[in-house]
């Protein structure tokens, strides 16, 4: 049985008093979130050593000890901890330690211990500090997300089991209040004034824009329906044809010339309700005429787009994503992709904007437009995008190209190519307000969490079934596309930006620790992608969160194109066999995740989630971010890493390695000191004698 207990007070003095030995404070380029603590934080494994830091990885069936001391002698403190649940594990008292005696999966979580310090001017203060345990079931194997992956499945005919084809058309009428013009398909109509631009036909007598229209609608829709098992829009669920209204035509409700263009998706109240519908001017019509391609040079972009208006007013029907602006556009452009990959047979190849989650993975899933100028993100519904000058001129609050991430289809993608085809129709159907939150409502907080992990780690390794490959090609092209403002008049002028996947941190101090920017760290549900050079059998990288619910892991692939990741970690070290199966061009990526899935508002989509890394056994180098490590069947090139090895050789007839083979030796890039695998300096004077102890093994130098 697990026991949850206290070590006595004397105990625990006395451990910390052997066990613990302060430091002289590192160097650093950053705070780490503990240096602001009035309590130096201490955990334990098993019976190793307390060590100072506020996280601790154990295995399952290992015994963990939290516990504390005040950072200043002339504090006295009383202490009470709380589970990851909130629940309380031990009331206020003396004794700071917390102990696990058999650490489950369960025991998994962040701790909270809250502090009541009292001052030597009769003050008191309650301050709380939160530790991240991390409980390992298999260390050090490779993890397979097939086993983790939750299934979603929705057929409209399941809800609609008597639908037919609808026998009733709307009664729209001109402006005069005669019957408007229409013609008939079979699940849809169109209706026309009599003030039609003459562009949109060939001449009067010319209905050929009509008749291809209609014919491409019930063929695609019925498509949508009859074999992707998505239901109609509301108009056929209550027997009446859905429907195109042609603006600047002459309709009623309609005050616009013939000339104007464009089209939407519209909702209009006629025969007793408001029922979506497509709304189109003449140029898009006009792009159905038999010699369309001959007139209009954009003719078949046209008509797919008002397909795309037609899905709108399908999802406009369905229950779900209504806080959802950004799903609105991206769930329904993998609709539309979807039904032309299932149609062709092939994959096909996506639109440019499709690129932007993976090129700024450190955006939030549920972003509209992108990274914004202040270094805030969009909100799902475009919280914080919308701003207007006093000249009543929109303002530019998003840079180029990332500012269109809500058009991309990268996420259902992936999650369609992981959960299923059937997961995105279930979401438009069972997610009423945010996509993240109602998919939690229905798998639960923690499978959620794990889930964000398995979406980012395959985002990186582009593991996604068919559509990985597109996805791939169209991130490459646009590998590198400089960022800033996108037009005038805008908000704030911003520092250009090459867009990367990739994180490259950046040592922060003396032990060894790595940073990331604080520009591209993750937003919420955002991630980092590290790729870290490695050589030998096994790599370990040490993982330190340094904000809530962050979860990291491990991947690569192989040259011929296996993927392989670790497990999961919510800290800790991240470890992975590498001599099995061997990472194409000697490269690891490390995912570095905010497990947030609940939208909570301006506060956090302006927070970026920091963390620190620490390389280990057989990790030598963080790569250079700039290069495109994705292609693992090509050989990528590292130029600062290949000229900044320097080789160390095992003297003959002694453990050690050779320069190529190991990573002992590596210079700190950028820099001349020479450094340990965990990042430590090396004194020159220890080096002089030959020998010095890494991971408790000697290591000889010439």
């Amino acid at each position: 049985m697990k026991h949850i207990h206290s070590i006595c007070s004397a105990l625990t003095a006395l451990l910390v008093c052997v066990l613990f030995v302060p430091a002289a404070h590192a160097q650093k380029v950053r705070p780490d979130v503990e240096d602001s603590w009035r309590i130096r934080p201490l955990v334990q494994r098993n019976e190793q050593g307390l060590l100072p830091q506020s996280f601790l990885q154990v295995a399952v069936g290992d015994r963990i000890t939290l516990s504390a001391t005040p950072a200043s002698d002339t504090i006295t403190a009383r202490y009470k901890w709380l589970s990851p649940a909130g629940k309380v594990l031990k009331r206020l008292g003396k004794d700071p330690a917390l102990v696990i005696e058999q650490a489950t999966e369960a025991d998994m979580g962040i701790y909270t211990i809250s502090v009541t310090m009292t001052f030597p001017s009769g003050g008191t203060r309650t301050e709380q500090y939160e530790y991240n345990v991390d409980v390992q079931t298999d260390e050090g194997a490779y993890y397979d997300w097939t086993q983790h992956t939750p299934h979603f499945s929705y057929y409209f005919r399941d809800e609609f089991p008597d639908l037919q084809k609808p026998t009733k058309s709307h009664n729209i009428k001109k402006k005069n209040g005669q019957p408007a013009n229409r013609l008939d398909g079979e699940w849809w109509s169109v209706y026309w004034g009599d003030n039609l631009n003459s562009q949109a036909r060939k001449s009067a007598a010319d209905s050929s824009c009509f008749k291809n229209l209609i014919k491409k609608f019930d063929e695609d829709f019925g498509y949508i329906r009859d074999v992707m098992g998505w239901p109609p829009d509301l108009n056929p669920q209550n027997g009446w044809r859905s429907y195109v209204y042609i603006f600047g035509s002459g309709l009623e409700f309609d005050n616009t010339s013939n000339t104007e263009k464009g089209g939407y998706q519209g909702t209009y109240y006629v025969d007793g309700a408001n029922y979506p519908c497509v709304t189109a001017s003449y140029y898009p019509l006009g792009c159905f005429r038999d010699d369309a391609s001959s007139v209009f040079s954009d003719a078949a972009s046209q008509r797919e787009a008002m397909i795309h208006e037609g899905i709108h007013a399908i999802l406009a029907s369905m229950a779900g994503c209504k806080q959802s602006a950004w799903f609105q556009e991206g769930g329904n452009t993998w609709l539309q992709a979807a039904m032309a990959i299932k149609r062709s047979g092939q994959t096909g190849t996506p639109g440019f904007l499709d690129a932007c989650p993976a090129l700024a993975p450190f955006m939030p899933i549920e972003c509209y437009s992108g990274w914004l100028q202040d270094g805030s993100f969009g909100g799902p519904s475009a919280e914080g995008v919308n701003m207007y000058n006093s000249s009543g001129a929109q303002v530019c609050t998003w840079r180029n190209l990332i500012g269109g991430t809500q058009y991309s289809n990268f996420f259902p993608t992936v999650l369609a190519g992981t959960a299923g085809e059937g997961t995105i129709p279930w979401i438009w159907r069972y997610c009423p307000g945010r996509v993240l939150e109602g998919i939690a409502d229905s798998i639960g907080d923690a499978s959620m969490r794990e889930l964000l992990l398995q979406y980012r780690a395959r985002q990186a390794m582009f593991d996604f079934g068919d559509a990985s490959l597109g996805f791939r090609n169209m991130t490459s092209s646009q590998f590198g596309t400089t960022v800033k403002e996108e037009w005038s008049p805008y908000w704030i002028k911003c520092t250009p930006h090459k867009l990367t996947p990739y994180q490259r941190p950046t040592r922060n101090d003396d032990d060894g620790w790595y940073a990331p920017d604080t520009l591209t760290n993750p937003g919420w549900s955002g991630a980092n992608f590290v790729p870290v050079h490695v050589r030998g059998d096994r790599a370990e990288v040490e993982f330190r969160p340094q904000d809530t619910n962050m979860r990291a892991q491990m991947c690569f692939r192989t040259k011929t194109g296996e993927t392989y990741y670790s497990q999961p970690v919510r800290c800790g070290t991240l470890s992975m066999d590498i001599a099995t199966h061997k990472p194409s061009n000697g490269v690891v990526t490390i995912v570095i995740i905010n497990s947030d899935y609940k939208y909570t508002g301006n506060a956090q989509r302006k927070h970026h989630w920091d963390y620190r890394l620490r390389l280990g056994e057989g990790a030598l180098a963080f790569a250079d971010n700039n290069c495109k490590w994705f292609l693992h069947e090509k050989n990528v090139l590292d130029k600062e890493f290949e000229t900044g090895i320097e080789s160390i050789e095992g003297k003959e007839g002694k453990e050690g390695y050779e320069g190529s083979e190991g990573s002992e030796g590596l210079r700190d890039q950028g820099s001349s000191a020479i450094h340990d695998l965990l990042g430590r300096p090396v004194n020159p004077a220890n080096m002089s004698q030959g020998v010095y102890i890494l991971h408790g093994k000697k290591i000889y130098v010439q």
